[in-house]
């Protein structure tokens, strides 16, 4: 990778149109999410008073994997970019207390009605929602100095990592289709993603976040990075001969490095459903128990109606 490739990745489409103001971040597939705060703080048009809202949701409390992860990923941006005033904002959910907002949730993300697409909706709506918990002032978070008090997110932009996955082969079926097909299968692949994410994804998410009237912004999506993307090979931008949060998304977690961004750029890809365990709380709701639903396939059960939603 170039010293020009790795700029126009590092600028990552900046964020245009709110010159003033906090932004906030969803914190889910933490590698990502830290390379997009740390781009957006240094990127900032304004002084380093204004702040950054890193969201985080979770249906286990402080036990989630993005949870934990989240934790990890703030102290590597206050290391690294000190003067911004960074709030995580721990958004924490019992879905079982979300009956008439899990409806809700369900209109907006039709077409979409598979169980996997609502956890989606319901972890986005949540965390576009900004009604958490931040510690009061900003430090070592695990500091028994720091007390945790109610905090609602005032800022109008979120930024989401969708597309960091589908053009530098975060999914495990990249590698699947890598071992089967080689490069060119897994070419064919990433292609198909991009080609559809407006319909699988974008639509869904943009909803869900809008309802709270947040305007969601994809800086992976930018056309110079899409650009940049497809003028690396592919055996630059992905090795999946690695192990998992080695050779997936290689050039972004390259890029991380380089940023001095250590902890995350090795973390392993993990969906929101799947990090902030509302997967696991749907299933047992839904199907009994994890095994149960993993046996009837659940993520990509169909729900029809909303009477089983109760």
């Amino acid at each position: 990778m170039t010293i020009r490739q790795t700029g126009k990745l590092w600028g990552l489409g900046k964020v245009t149109g709110m010159k003033h103001g906090h932004r906030k971040i969803l914190q889910t597939g933490i590698m990502d999410a830290v390379l997009l705060s740390l781009q957006e703080s240094l990127n900032m048009t304004v002084g380093f008073g204004y702040g950054i809202d890193l969201l985080n949701v979770s249906f286990d409390g402080q036990s989630a994997p993005d949870r934990i992860s989240a934790k990890a990923g703030l102290k590597e941006l206050q290391r690294i970019s000190p003067l911004r005033r960074w709030k995580l904002v721990e958004v924490d959910a019992d879905l079982s207390k979300l009956t008439q907002e899990t409806k809700h949730v369900m209109s907006l993300i039709n077409p979409a009605k598979t169980y996997m697409d609502l956890n989606i909706g319901i972890a986005l709506w949540l965390a576009a929602g900004g009604d958490g918990w931040v510690h009061e002032e900003i430090g070592e978070i695990d500091n028994d100095n720091y007390q945790r008090v109610k905090y609602k997110s005032k800022a109008r932009i979120l930024l989401v990592g969708s597309g960091a996955d589908e053009q530098c082969a975060g999914y495990g079926r990249h590698k699947t289709k890598y071992r089967s097909g080689s490069w060119l299968g897994l070419n064919e692949e990433m292609k198909l993603d991009m080609q559809r994410i407006w319909k699988r994804n974008l639509g869904r998410d943009d909803r869900c976040i809008a309802d709270n009237g947040k305007e969601a912004r994809f800086p992976f999506l930018d056309e110079d990075v899409i650009r940049t993307l497809l003028d690396i090979p592919l055996w630059e931008v992905a090795n999946l001969d690695q192990p998992s949060g080695t050779g997936d998304k290689k050039i972004l977690r390259e890029v991380a490095q380089m940023l001095g961004i250590y902890e995350a750029a090795t973390l392993p890809k993990r969906a929101i459903q799947f990090g902030s365990r509302i997967a696991r709380e749907s299933n047992r709701k839904n199907f009994g128990s994890n095994r149960a639903a993993n046996q009837a396939s659940a993520g990509s059960v169909v729900i029809y109606g909303t009477s089983n939603l109760t």
